[in-house]
C-alpha cells in the first residue's frame, strides 16, 4: 500500500525519491555519516518500513521537505498499523 502523505510531501518540493535521498545524505555527512539510498525512500512509499531517525536526521528531513514535524510523522503509521495493512489483502 502506498504511503500517500509521504508522496505528496516529495511532490510539493518537486523531489524524486533519487533526488531526496541524495539531498539527506549530503546533509547527514555531517550530522550521522549514515547514507540513505533510494531503495531505502521506496521502502518508505511502499509501506514496507517507517524511517528509523535520530532527532537530528528527522530534523533534516523535515528541512529538506518543508514541512512541519506533525506532517512527517502523519506519513508514517505505528508499526503495529504496517503490520494490519501488510496483512490485509
Amino acid at each position: 500500500m502506498k504511503n500517500e502523505i509521504f508522496m505528496t510531501l516529495l511532490e510539493r518540493k518537486g523531489l524524486t525519491q533519487e533526488r531526496f535521498a541524495e539531498l539527506v545524505e549530503l546533509a547527514w555527512n555531517n550530522i550521522s555519516g549514515r547514507p540513505l539510498s533510494r531503495q531505502a525512500v521506496s521502502a518508505w512509499i511502499n509501506g514496507r518500513a517507517i524511517p528509523k531517525l535520530s532527532p537530528a536526521e528527522t530534523l533534516v528531513i523535515i528541512e529538506i521537505l518543508g514541512c512541519t514535524l506533525t506532517e512527517f510523522a502523519m506519513a508514517f503509521p505505528r508499526e503495529a498499523e504496517i503490520k494490519k495493512l501488510a496483512d490485509t489483502p
